[in-house]
């Protein structure tokens, strides 16, 4: 159900058509009584406001049809009911709560008509038929009584609307609330795991990097060199146990993002990145400026995967240059040699690391220099506002 279908015309159930029809019926047999001391058109009059009572939340512009007729009778013949007159106070009741405003403006035009119809009536009926009464007087009472009856229950009615309006308009408000917080909710599990999904691919592209440098290393080295191939070997035990503790906590966290603390990769770790770099055979001509800015997970990451580049594509045999400024915001420049034809790191990692950075309001620029024989990585990511 929509916040529009809260509040719609009334349409009485079995229970409420058999209130309806009892409540006309005991109306219309007393008014029909006393209809019955005075002529037979009153007693129509009464028959027809009591139907009126009966069909007024099933079917309006009936109840206002028979209103109209019982009033034109009253009027032509100069015969007034008074309790049969009672009935108009529910009829203009329901016209004044409908959920149509064309409706509403009827019932209280018809009410205004009926007021001052009556009160004209009164007065040229006392004029006409009496001479000491005083029409003006007569007519006043009368256009107050129908007042009363007609623009009360207009006015009763229309209340009735303002406040089903207002429960609407709150009604319309939490559920908009409840779509905005759903909404926000499915972006920040989008962005999480968009984000579990980079974390996967650097980790296992990094792992894997660094697991075959270190087998092409041992397998070079098993017969002129066993202490090098064990070496090598223990790096490749230690990176595999590092890259599965980090799948464990990553794929934890996908299950569970809403209780389950982003785990601290050891690929995020900056000092434990450069060690295991340095164990793959990769040497680096470091320098740094700065502290750790405001976003080490995004830096961290810019690092790992221009280093991981470096591993699978770079020529080893040359130092990588590593050049980081972590004073305002967080430049980062990371070259190597290139040992093949070819744009290295031209996959899903650099795109990945681009997405990331770009998100962060940073940005990333990676490609040959030197006639293509050196691979440049350039990071650069503003300073938070929040740190300005």
């Amino acid at each position: 159900m929509s916040a529009g279908d809260v509040w719609v015309e009334d349409v009485p159930g079995r229970g409420g058509v058999l209130a309806d029809l009892a409540i006309g019926s005991v109306l219309g047999v007393l008014a029909v009584l006393i209809g019955s001391a005075q002529s037979g058109w009153s007693m129509a009059a009464a028959v027809l406001l009591g139907a009126a009572l009966v069909v007024r939340r099933l079917w309006w512009w009936a109840a206002v049809a028979l209103s109209a007729v019982a009033a034109l009778v009253q009027v032509v013949v100069g015969d007034v009911n008074v309790l049969a007159d009672l009935a108009y106070a529910p009829v203009a009741f329901v016209l004044g709560t409908h959920p149509a405003r064309e409706v509403r403006r009827l019932g209280l035009a018809g009410a205004v008509l009926g007021v001052v119809g009556a009160g004209a009536w009164a007065a040229t009926h006392t004029a006409r038929t009496s001479g000491t009464g005083s029409p003006a007087l007569s007519g006043a009472a009368m256009a107050t009584a129908a007042a009363v009856v007609l623009l009360g229950g207009w006015l009763g009615g229309y209340v009735r609307w303002q406040r089903r309006e207002g429960l609407r308009a709150r009604v319309e408000a939490s559920l908009r609330a409840a779509e905005e917080r759903r909404l926000r909710d499915l972006v920040a599990l989008e962005q999480e795991r968009v984000r579990i999904a980079t974390d996967m691919h650097d980790v296992v592209a990094h792992s894997w990097a660094v697991v075959a440098a270190q087998a092409d290393g041992a397998r070079y080295t098993l017969r002129g060199d066993p202490d090098r191939a064990e070496d090598a070997l223990a790096v490749i035990g230690e990176t595999a146990r590092s890259a599965m503790d980090d799948v464990r906590g990553l794929l934890t966290r996908l299950r569970a993002p809403e209780v389950v603390e982003p785990p601290e990769l050891d690929l995020h770790r900056p000092e434990a990145l450069l060690e295991r770099m340095r164990a793959s055979g990769m040497t680096l001509d470091l320098e740094r400026t700065g502290d750790p800015g405001p976003r080490p997970d995004v830096a961290t990451a810019a690092l790992a995967e221009a280093l991981t580049n470096a591993l699978k594509h770079g020529d080893l045999a040359a130092p990588v240059r590593v050049a980081e400024d972590r004073g305002a915001g967080y430049r980062l420049l990371v070259a190597n040699a290139v040992s093949r034809p070819g744009p290295p790191g031209s996959g899903h990692g650099l795109r990945g690391l681009r997405e990331r950075v770009e998100a962060a309001g940073g940005r990333v620029v990676a490609g040959p220099e030197d006639d293509g024989r050196t691979w440049v990585v350039r990071v650069e990511l503003p300073e938070p506002e929040e740190t300005r």
